[in-house]
């Protein structure tokens, strides 16, 4: 007879329903715990989400889960999970309710309700989580790590916030600002945060209370502002509109994942500057990006800890002109280390349009040992920017050119193809003479 610990791990890896079937095969196959519980309604209905409302399946989902939480009555369930389309919430939400209310009693660790609606952006109908059915004392403190996706949240103002909780995945939710707030403030414990697309009535957010132990978070397409408490902060990353981020408390951030839609490059300068002045590793991408004719000489505020940055640079056709001016963001990281710039513009290629470099003056780029720079089309602006970093980068060790763009793109559009083998010899024969013999040099494809 195999030890029933090594017994339960063998049966634990059964899909739910089928574990609980394991106890007609022996008297000894009693479970006091089991680790995981999904009831995934497109796996047990063998169909898409989107058929789920046809033919039965969903009274035939409810009856199944319903059938195996009976079974596990008064059982300890490390995770539970709930997956099915929200699209029938007079018959669902009750059933639900009992789900949840079934994981409380069972001291479940890990919860996830992944809700969708009929229509992605359908926030009329959508569930309401049930904070009355949470108890404050043990069994909402078991709670360390929940997902809860396209639900609706409306704690009672007495609710004390989850004591344990560790990992908190928020897509697509419906909340008050100040509720969520609340919530985030009342959650000392959490180390990792996403927040993705959530509706709130005021799209703002400021977490003034401290949150110390947080050390990942994540944003996407929610607020008009961004305010965090939290001074553990290693990695945060944020995707949507260009907004102010306040993070200025996070004097450990160790990397930062910056995505904008639309922004010039001198205003999304000075806005990380005064939001991000700790980031030690800083990836900036815009994706309508914007190059104004500005140097920014009386910009005094600099990165102090930046020494990594991996900047993507789409060059519209009404910016070839204006490569050159994009350097007055480099210019306030005085001890980066490693530089990547990869370019995107298809009109870039040979273009002689722009300033030179002699118009910059000097700023010296002292620590600056490692460049690489894809997408070099030899146009003007960013032969220019180039040969200005080398020229003040007296501890260069490496230096990679590459016309391909990273990631790889095709944005060539002529019959005769691109003058790729042009571009790599102005980029040899321009760099090479100025380049200390020390310095490993090469130019790609």
């Amino acid at each position: 007879m195999l030890l029933e610990d090594i017994l339960y791990r063998i049966a634990s890896k059964l899909p739910p329903k089928e574990f609980a079937r394991t106890s007609i095969l022996s008297s000894d196959w009693t479970w006091s715990a089991c680790p995981r519980l999904t009831f995934d309604a497109a796996a047990m209905c063998k169909c898409p989400r989107e058929d789920l409302h046809l033919h039965g399946h969903f009274q035939r989902y409810i009856d199944e889960v319903n059938g195996v939480l009976q079974k596990h009555h008064n059982k300890l369930v490390e995770t539970f999970e709930v997956k099915v389309d929200f699209v029938d919430s007079r018959l669902l939400a009750r059933h639900i309710d009992t789900w949840v209310q079934f994981a409380v009693s069972s001291k479940t660790k890990n919860l996830t309700l992944d809700l969708n609606p009929k229509r992605f952006f359908d926030y009329d109908d959508l569930y309401v989580f049930p904070f009355q059915l949470l108890d404050q004392g043990r069994s909402i403190s078991r709670l360390q790590h929940m997902q809860l996706s396209f639900v609706s949240l409306n704690p009672p103002s007495q609710f004390k916030g989850f004591p344990n909780l560790r990992k908190l995945h928020l897509k697509t939710v419906k909340v008050n600002r100040k509720d969520l707030e609340n919530v985030l403030s009342r959650c000392s414990t959490l180390e990792w945060l996403f927040i993705d697309r959530c509706r709130l009535d005021d799209e703002l957010i400021i977490v003034d209370s401290p949150l110390p132990r947080l050390l990942y978070l994540r944003v996407h397409f929610c607020f008009t502002k961004i305010k965090f408490n939290a001074v553990n902060l290693a990695t945060f990353e944020y995707d949507g509109d260009f907004i102010p981020i306040d993070l200025v408390q996070s004097s450990k951030l160790q990397s930062a994942n910056i995505r904008f839609m639309t922004a010039t490059i001198q205003h999304a300068l000075i806005s990380l500057l005064n939001g991000l002045p700790s980031v030690q590793s800083l990836t900036l991408q815009i994706r309508l990006q914007y190059i104004q004719k500005q140097w920014l000489w009386d910009n005094p505020l600099k990165f102090t800890n930046l020494k990594h940055l991996q900047w993507f640079i789409f060059v519209l056709p009404t910016d070839v002109d204006k490569v050159l001016y994009s350097l007055a963001f480099l210019r306030a990281t005085p001890f980066i280390e490693k530089l990547e710039v990869h370019f995107t513009g298809c009109d870039l290629w040979l273009a002689e349009a722009g300033p030179c470099r002699k118009d910059l003056g000097q700023c010296k780029y002292v620590h600056l040992k490692h460049i690489w720079i894809s997408g070099f089309r030899a146009a003007r602006g960013q032969l220019e920017f180039l040969l200005h970093v080398i020229e003040n980068a007296p501890a260069l060790e490496t230096l990679l050119v590459e016309i391909g763009q990273y990631p790889p793109f095709n944005d060539w559009y002529g019959d005769d193809g691109p003058p790729i083998k042009e571009a790599m010899e102005i980029a040899r024969t321009c760099m090479r003479p100025i380049l200390p013999q020390i310095v490993t040099f090469d130019v790609k494809e």
